[in-house]
Parts: structure tokens; sequence; C-alpha cells
């Protein structure tokens, strides 16, 4: 039996909330489908009558913040460097009890936190892991293919990760998480119980567009009427607190959310130059394979799609030389990225100047990194077709989100979105197979409106938040209790 099967919504199985302290690198405003999961469920939790203490870092909505520095390969996200003063004195206070029955920690990294797990043990609090990165992957991408100097870094990098940390991360834990089956060897290996975890996203937030265009959107209008209909004055107009600025206003989870399959949802709008406008929206780093997408706009059959690009990354610069290459420098778009300040490492993503792009004359755009869930979720309801062609997804939230606007999605049948995707296999193409990709776009583009209809359907039946929430609170209370102990089950979905 599925651990997440034994626990319903709105009960608590031992007739009291559970005391969770959730303890992640990923938050909003930083954009990643890390972060907005565990928004989600920080959130769901909440409604539930859970009480949730939040460790993370400095920017974030947390109650407790965590020294940080910047990631080494992405200094646009932060990752823990010490542990919190407060989290050590509740931990090594022995005149009180702890005051949590269960601690998530999101891997990667909560580096500084692994040495507090044989403490939490001690104090008699239950660990959940949750692992969400394919490492193989990026070893490949980043250190193989190379020089043999670079492969063999690649193999000690490899060898320490999995004995310095994830080995001594894993050895303590009472259940370890995975979004899906695509998960690096060393999980199955070393973690001695498995759950595999539902994912969810708010489906009132992620929803079909009701009226406007692509170009509306990159021009700032549809942004701007939003926030006149949220009561806002202007553009995104700060409330004066850090956290509620970062804590959106979502309306609460409800039953009949899920169940509305049915929305309405509009024909594509033309795009100016009349042929499919492409989205994909996540980090630019070469294992996620942007380039592959850039370079399939040369193909004759696309030759008047348009690729929007949404995020930021390493990879930036040369995507966006490799663009200018492809379809020539004046049908390229490139929003410049606001800089940030050394008191708020996050601040550079808090405002978002109208672009002066248009479907018509660029070909690519680059949107630069986009704080806003909803405004995240209108850019992909103005598309025609969501694609990607990353093989390193552990589960890939981002196409849940984008079947949730009625957007269909192209993508590479490969990793997680082979598995956790298989109801769009008609629309998934071959790795690194440009014909194969573009004949998948035609199609799926052909299919108009009854392509959309089917894909928020899916979504809706799918990829619920209260799925998701209800499946961790099943975990969580197995563990807590000690239901799972002394057993080596692989709880499965």
């Amino acid at each position: 039996m599925a651990i997440r099967d034994t626990v319903q919504l709105g009960i608590h199985p031992r007739g009291r909330p559970l005391r969770i302290l959730v303890a992640t690198e990923y938050l909003p405003p930083y954009v990643s489908g890390i972060a907005n999961r565990f928004k989600n469920l920080v959130k769901g939790y909440r409604e539930e009558g859970h009480v949730v203490t939040v460790a993370s870092v400095a920017g974030t909505a947390c109650d407790i913040v965590v020294p940080s520095v910047p990631n080494f390969f992405y200094p646009a996200q932060r990752m823990f460097f010490f542990p919190p003063l407060l989290l050590l004195w509740q931990l090594c206070n022995p005149f009180r009890p702890v005051p949590y029955d269960i601690v998530h920690l999101v891997s990667p990294l909560c580096l500084p936190l692994v040495p507090l797990t044989p403490i939490f043990k001690l104090r008699g609090v239950k660990i959940y892991v949750s692992y969400h990165v394919y490492m193989e992957f990026y070893k490949k991408a980043y250190f193989y293919n190379k020089t043999w100097l670079h492969k063999l870094i690649g193999d000690v990098i490899e060898k320490l990760y999995t004995w310095v940390y994830f080995v001594p991360l894993v050895y303590l834990a009472d259940l370890v998480g995975v979004p899906s089956r695509t998960a690096d060897s060393v999980v199955y290996r070393f973690a001695k119980r498995i759950h595999f975890m539902r994912s969810g996203l708010d489906t009132k937030v992620f929803v079909p567009k009701e009226e406007g265009t692509m170009d509306g959107l990159l021009s700032g209008a549809l942004v701007r009427e939003v926030g006149k209909e949220n009561g806002e004055v202007g553009f995104r107009k700060s409330t004066g607190s850090r956290v509620k600025d970062l804590e959106e206003f979502l309306p609460p989870y409800s039953a009949e959310d899920e169940e509305v399959v049915e929305a309405v949802i509009p024909s594509p709008s033309p795009s100016g130059s009349n042929g499919p406008i492409l989205v994909y929206v996540g980090r630019l780093a070469p294992e996620k394979n942007v380039q592959f997408l850039i370079r399939a706009l040369a193909h004759p059959a696309l030759q008047t799609a348009t690729l929007v690009i949404v995020g930021d990354g390493p990879s930036r610069s040369q995507l966006e030389h490799l663009a200018r290459s492809t379809v020539g420098e004046f049908h390229v778009y490139s929003n410049p990225p606001p800089a940030s300040t050394p008191r708020d490492p996050y601040s550079a993503l808090s405002l978002a100047p109208a672009m002066a792009a248009s479907t018509a004359m660029h070909r690519v755009i680059f949107t630069g990194m986009v704080l806003s869930e909803r405004e995240i979720a209108q850019y992909y309801a103005h598309a025609d077709i969501f694609v990607s062609a990353s093989a390193s997804e552990t589960f890939g939230f981002t196409v849940a989100e984008a079947l949730a606007c009625g957007t269909p999605a192209v993508v590479v049948r490969s990793g997680a979105f082979a598995t956790v995707y298989k109801c769009i296999n008609q629309w998934m193409f071959d790795e690194d197979d440009v014909t194969d990709f573009v004949e998948k776009v035609v199609r799926c583009f052909g299919e108009g409106v009854e392509a959309r209809r089917m894909s928020r359907k899916l979504a809706v039946g799918m990829f619920g938040v209260r799925l998701a929430v209800g499946d961790l609170l099943g975990a969580y209370d197995k563990i807590v209790n000690g239901e799972s102990e002394g057993t080596s089950q692989v709880c499965i979905q």
C-alpha cells in the first residue's frame, strides 16, 4: 500500500496537528519548480491546521533565516552556509523539548544541516529527506564530453558528493522522497525507504487565458491591468514588508477548485508572424538543453515560429549569441536584467520592466527572470505550445504548470518526462532529434483548441496541489508514529 493512501485531507490522523520543520534553500522569489512546490506545500500544511516552521535564506518568507552564500555554480541562487543559531539552541537545550515532530530536509543541498541529523534523531525528531536533483546527468552535462581532466574532476566530485554528503544525509533519514522514478542510482542503493512523492500546483493560479495576446503581455499592459484589479497602484507596488511582498495572495485551496475541469479555453491568439508561439520557462543552464530549442528554429517548418524564453541562468549569454547566429541579430530581443543590491540578494527579481519585444519582429525573446507566479502563468497561457528538451528533470514542474494553463507541451521523451507525463506521449520527441521535434510541434499546433482543452483537464485531474499535500502529510504521519520503522518497503504511487 502506498503511504499516500492512508490520510484524508482536513483530518489529523492522530487527533492533533503535526509540528513540521521545513528546511529549504528554494522558496520564492527564487524561481524554480522546487521553490513553487514548497511554497504550495507549506501553504497547504498550514491550511490543514498543522504547525509549520520554515528555515530558508534571507529574502524569502521564512520563520528562521539560515546564513547563506551565493551558489558557486549559479550565484543568483543562494545556499546554506551555517546552521541557524536558533535551531542549534532548540536542539541542544536540555531543559526544553524540541518543538518539532518531523524535519523535512530539501536536497540539494541543506549541507550545514546534515551534521545535525544525529541530534535530530537523539531528540526524537523524525527525518524526511526529499531529493530533487539528477546529479548523474549534471556530471555528464558539465564534465563529460570534454577533456580527460574534466572527466576525472567529475568522477572525483561524484565520489565526494556520494560519500561525504549523500550517504550521511540519508543514513539516518526515516524516509527519502523522490519526485519520480528518475533518480540517481545512489538513491536506490543507500536509501532504506523510498517514497515517490506526488507533486501539485495551484490550479487557480495556473489557468487558461481569458483575453489578450503575447505581445500585450511582453509590453507589460496585461500585468499592469492585473495589478489594478488587485487594488495596486502602478506596477508591483511594494507593501513595505518583504515577507508580504513575497507571499502573493492566493485564495484557500478547496476540493471544488480541482473538480472544475471544464475551463473556458479560447483559441490561441494569432501572432504577428502567423506561426506558433513557443514558450520555455526555466533556468538557462547546460543541462536544460535550451540550445536545442533555439537551433530548431532554423528548420524550414519553423521559419515563422517565435520562441519566448522566460528565465535566467549562467548560460544566458551563450544562448543569446546562439540565437543571433541562428535567426539573425535583428530578430532577437533580450530584456536586460536589473541589478541586485548587496543587502538584498533577490532585489533584482522584484522589478520586471516592460519590453519592446514583438512576436512579429522577434523570433527569440529573452524575458529574463520573472518573479510573479501569476505573471509566469500568463506566459504559459498566451503561448501556443510549451517546449522543453531537458533530459535532466526529476519531475518537470513546468510541464504541469503549462498544461494547467491549457497550453499543450512538446517535451523530450527522456528522464522524468517519459514516466510522469505518459499521458502526453503523442507530443513527445526523441532526444536530440530536430525532425521529430518539429513534427510534434506542427502536429500539436494543428490540434488547436482540442489540445488546449485536453491539457487543462489532464493537469487538474493529475497535478492538483491537494493531492500533493495529502500525500506528504500521510507520509509524515506514518513515520512520526513509527509505522514504517523496521521495514525496507519501497513506497510507490
